[in-house]
Parts: C-alpha cells; structure tokens; sequence
C-alpha cells in the first residue's frame, strides 16, 4: 500500500460507518429513477395516444432528472464527494469485540441478508439494458403522425380502393431478397361522403404489380373532406400509424424481445455475481471452517482473473473469497485476524449443477463484521474436507453476537464523482428530445450521443470504488457497482 492510501486509511479509521440516511436515500434515488426509465419503453411502444404518450413519458424523465439533482445536492450537503475507501474502511469500525476478545464457539446461525446487494445488482444491470433499448426504439419510432395523416384521422379517416386517373413515374424495383414491387406518382380520384364533385390528388403507391390508368389502389382520405388530400396504402402498411403507434407491429416485438433477452441477461448476472440466496440463516446444507485473513488478492486461472480476498485454515489450506475488495479498503489491522468461513455446500461443490462454478459464501469476523462474496467450487470442495455443517459448529453457542453487515456499496450517494448527475441530466435530455417530431438524421446523432453519455455515466459508476491500476481489469469482467 503507498503511502497516500495508509494516509487514506489511517484517516478513515478516525471516521465513523456511514450512517443510514444516505443509504436510505441512495436506495430511494436508485428505486425512483429505475421506475421511471423502465416505465418509458412500455408507454412509448403501448399507448396510441401521441400527446398523452409524450406527457406521460416527460413526466417519467422529470421524475429521473428530480433523482440526478437530488444525488448532487445530497452529496454537496453531506460534504461533497467521498473517497470510496474511506467509506469502506470506514465499514469495520464500531468493532464488538478486541485483541482480548473470546473466541466465538462457533459460526452464528443468523447472518445480515444480502438481499440488499442483490438488489443493487440487478437494478444496475437493468438499468443499463433498458436504458440502450429505450434510446434504440425512442430513435426509430415516431412520435406523432405525420402531419398529413394526422389532418386526414382528426377529419375521420378511412381506407378505400380508389380509380387511377394518371401514373407515371413508374419504377421497377427488384431487390435481391424479396418480391420485386414498383413505384409510381399516381393521380387519383377521391369520392366525397355526401354527394358533390370528386376531387383529386396525388399519391405515390408502392404495388406489386405495375399501376395503369383506369386500374385501382389502396388509399387512406377522409371523405367529409376529401381536399385534405390521400396517403397511399393499406391497413397493414398504414394501420399502426394511423392508431397512433410509434412504430409497426414488427420492429415492435423486435424492440420487446431485445428487452426480454436484456432482463434475462440481468438475472444470470445477479447469479453469476451473488447467487439467487440471500444467505441469512445457516442450515443444515452450509458448511463452516476457522480461517485467518490474509489480504486481498487475484484468484487466477488462464486468462482469467477475478479480485478476492485469501483465507488460509489451520490446515494450511487457501481458500479464494472472491469479492471486490482492494488494498486500501481494508485497514491494515484486520490482515491476520480469524474469522469463520461460512459456504453453501448444495451450489457450486456439485458440477452436475448450474451454479456457474461458485457458491454463495460470508466471512464472519470475531469483530462482528460480515462480509458476503461468492467462493470458487473448486476451494469449496477441497474445504469440505476440513469445514463441519453449522449445524454442529453453532450447536454451543449462546446468545446470538450482535453482527453488522460490510456494505459500503450501499452508500454509494456518497462516493459517486459529481460528473454522474451531470451526465444523467444530458441522458435525460437527450431522451426528452427524442419524444418530439425532429427530422431522422438529427433522431440519430441525438441517440447516438444519449448513448456515449450513457455509456460514460455508467464508466464513472462502475469505477468510483476502484484504484485507477485495476479499472481496466474489471471493467472488462463486467463487474458492477454493487
């Protein structure tokens, strides 16, 4: 550790955890502002109503923006930005025990949940898929109806096969997949509704086969008004418009499914990374072994390469707890200490099992601090050799210890750079612009540039809890923030 981070350490010994205002207020924040983003993409791909749409949906980006603002302020009034681990260090303080402490019997049969965590993660991972599926079908889909179409549906319209008075302009089109189709300028004739002269207008139709003077096409008009003039086309290729939709029933199931398959990535995430089990009462399955701590480390296998902390047992067995937890997030008095082991011997020791080779796994320390991680299958099956069910470990123990869970993610309003509301207010604004009628080419540099600041935001997220000389090395494991 260098000398700037035992500073960094030594002062953040003098502090105190953090307190649960901000953890309840990040959780508040991060809960609003993923209700809000997951609730554009169903409003913008379900409700016909354009005007309605766009307040709904701005409304939904007010209520993010009021979230953005509320981190900063937080922030500015809790002091400003927070070295992250000085929060982490922080996390091991208010110690329940000593050096003259008492060895615990045994493991407790209670552990803080890490359902919290869970939560976290797959906000996080659902945030950021939503997010680039949103910006996508905001892109793509139109607001309103065309200007033309919307005079025409607030006069009634209807769809009709109307005569052909004059073509020309025919093209023959013959794509390489595909039937061939032509295009043409075609003059038609519109029939009023209540009698009186037809009247003309000019459409160009996209048919199969080749237009002719006297032949007939689909048209969309308003027969109270026919001077409004014709849009040509047929309920399949003018329907979903004329109802209001931002886009047509294909690319819309296309947009639905790329979301489906982005949640169901989210959950293997929060698999991968914490397990499904919130790990807060031991039973008869979980095993437990005395270890003393080592330090952080990197479990290491081929290319791969995962940050953890090294627990070595009285056997002299190592143990990899794999978490994300660096040098200077831990005090340099814990290195040395026992604690208990605890594991899930059901998930990961069987490799009949979908269980991504890991386990759910806590260290529990003789202090009271409990820090929850994920352990390798490959260690949880050379401990079981020496580890015992906690059933038996816990069987003498007396009162229950007075536990506090390590989780200085949780506090994240704290240790966020103050760049991250910035940014999310030009996602949001960038989001905002794209409910309203702008031309495609400026649709397109206003997504993509949605997207950067997304893909920023989320950089600067992901690595605020790191040292500069990993970020690279985790940003590419995809590890989130929580």
């Amino acid at each position: 550790m260098s000398s700037a981070d035992q500073a960094t350490t030594g002062a953040a010994l003098a502090l105190q955890r953090v307190g649960a205002a901000p953890r309840r207020a990040g959780a508040g924040f991060g809960a609003l502002g993923l209700a809000s983003l997951v609730a554009i993409l169903p409003l913008w791909l379900l409700w016909p109503d354009p005007q309605p749409r766009r307040t709904a949906i701005l409304v939904a980006l007010g209520c993010a923006l009021v979230c953005a603002g509320g981190i900063a302020l937080f922030q500015r009034a809790a002091g400003g930005q927070r070295p992250y681990a000085a929060i982490s260090v922080a996390e091991f303080s208010g110690a329940t025990g000593g050096p003259d402490a008492a060895e615990p019997d045994g493991p407790p049969r209670v552990l803080p949940s890490r359902r919290a965590a869970q939560t976290r993660c797959l906000a996080w991972y659902l945030g950021v898929c939503t997010m680039l599926v949103t910006l996508f079908a905001l892109v793509i889909g139109a607001p309103q109806r065309p200007e033309q179409m919307q005079r025409i549906a607030d006069a009634g319209a209807e769809f009709a096969a109307v005569p052909i008075e004059k073509v020309g302009d025919v093209e023959l089109h013959d794509p390489s997949k595909g039937h061939d189709y032509y295009t043409s300028t075609a003059v038609v004739r519109l029939a009023p509704k209540a009698g009186g002269r037809p009247v003309t207008a000019t459409v160009h139709p996209v048919t199969p086969d080749r237009p002719r003077t006297g032949g007939e096409v689909s048209v969309l008009y308003a027969p109270t008004r026919p001077g409004l003039g014709a849009l040509a086309g047929d309920e399949r290729s003018l329907g979903d418009a004329l109802e209001g939709a931002t886009m047509r029933t294909g690319p819309a199931w296309i947009v639905g499914l790329v979301w489906a398959a982005g949640i169901v990535l989210s959950v293997v995430g929060l698999f991968q990374r914490h397990g499904f089990r919130s790990f807060s009462r031991l039973g008869r399955a979980d095993m437990a072994v005395r270890g003393k701590y080592l330090g952080p480390d990197f479990w290491r296998r081929g290319d791969s390469k995962q940050p953890c902390l090294k627990i070595v047992t009285e056997s002299a067995r190592t143990a990899h707890f794999l978490s994300t937890v660096m040098a200077d997030h831990v005090p340099d008095s814990v290195t040395g200490q026992y604690l208990w082991l605890c594991w899930d011997a059901r998930q990961g020791a069987e490799g009949g099992r979908f269980s991504g080779g890991a386990t759910p796994a806590a260290l529990v320390s003789d202090d009271g601090w409990v820090m929850h991680g994920m352990l390798k299958a490959d260690d949880a099956q050379m401990m079981a050799a020496e580890g015992v069910a906690v059933g038996k470990a816990a069987a003498g123990n007396g009162e229950p210890r007075a536990l506090r869970l390590w989780d200085p993610y949780s506090a994240w309003l704290l240790y966020v750079p103050p760049a991250v509301p910035l940014l999310a207010a030009v996602l949001i604004g960038c989001a905002a612009l794209l409910t309203f009628d702008i031309p495609g080419g400026w649709r397109w540099v206003t997504g993509i540039t949605g997207a950067v600041v997304g893909l920023a935001l989320g950089h600067l997220a992901i690595n605020a809890p790191y040292p500069s000389i990993v970020r690279a090395t985790l940003s590419s494991k995809g590890t989130d923030p929580a």
